[in-house]
């Protein structure tokens, strides 16, 4: 589980969440009485109070496409129009350079305002693919699965969740019971039969044992897990209660499919 950890974290997470966070480092604000942010307005372009290099200067090239700025048979450079020409003191612009053009019309937004809005971006805007592995070979994983697929063992336990190697070993005893409605044809084909509990829901008849697992995903429900970061990764180092640990956690679960969604707006 470690290992499995680890590498989703170092492989997947981690080059993501960097990606994001470059992205997401610098935000800028229109000095007062900006030549540039009345051009846009003009042209009806809006930004937010603060918006990132990338945003302003996709405006501007969106611009300078609709009024024909770009110089025939080279579209990396802007022939600019009168008013764009008073903004930046030059005729043309090579379009990598723009961004030096912008700075003299903004303020960089100060760090703790920006890592303000990058954490807030990053929040909103990150998504990462969570393994499923990583519930499954969980021990300490639980799954709920209705009575009707094991009833002839489920009696005997009495218990309603289950661990996911627990759930495998008691559905394939359940299925090689005869009286199931359930024909073992050798060691590992099955066929289901029409008295079978649950023939309606199977819209196939004869499965192999190595198959077990995929019918099991989809009619058993993920309960939770008491692993996380902490416990399986200890090497990792993290202050007491540190929120990163929880937002780590938090995004796993809540990017699982096996999860139930949780409603954005909540009535009584």
């Amino acid at each position: 589980m470690t290992k499995l950890y680890l590498e989703f974290i170092t492989t997947n997470l981690l080059p993501k969440l960097q990606k994001k966070i470059a992205e997401y480092e610098e935000w800028w604000i229109f000095k007062p009485n900006s030549r540039l942010a009345s051009y846009i307005q003009k042209h009806k372009h809006m930004l937010q109070l603060y918006f990132r290099p990338t945003e302003l200067i996709h405006i501007i090239k969106i611009i300078a496409n609709d009024q024909n700025m770009y110089a025939v048979g080279n579209n990396d450079i802007i022939v600019l129009d009168k008013d764009l020409q008073e903004c930046f003191n030059t005729s043309c612009i090579f379009i990598p350079r723009l961004y030096f053009f912008c700075l003299t019309h903004v303020n960089i937004v100060k760090s703790k305002k920006c890592d303000e809005l990058k954490n807030e971006m990053i929040k909103d805007d990150f998504f990462v693919e969570v393994p499923l592995n990583i519930i499954y070979n969980d021990p300490t994983s639980k799954f709920w699965i209705p009575q009707k697929f094991i009833t002839s063992y489920n009696y005997q336990r009495k218990k309603i969740t289950y661990s996911w190697k627990d759930l495998n070993t008691l559905f394939v005893k359940h299925i090689s019971k005869q009286e199931n409605g359930i024909i073992q044809l050798n060691k590992s084909m099955f066929e289901i039969q029409s008295t079978c509990n649950f023939a309606k829901e199977f819209q196939f008849k004869f499965f192999h044992i190595n198959q077990v697992p995929n019918i099991l995903k989809q009619i058993t429900k993920f309960l939770g897990k008491t692993n996380n970061l902490l416990t399986l990764c200890p090497t990792l180092k993290f202050k007491d209660h540190d929120p990163v640990i929880f937002w780590i956690e938090e995004m796993i679960n809540q990017h699982n499919h096996e999860l139930p969604d949780i409603p954005s707006w909540i009535y009584l």
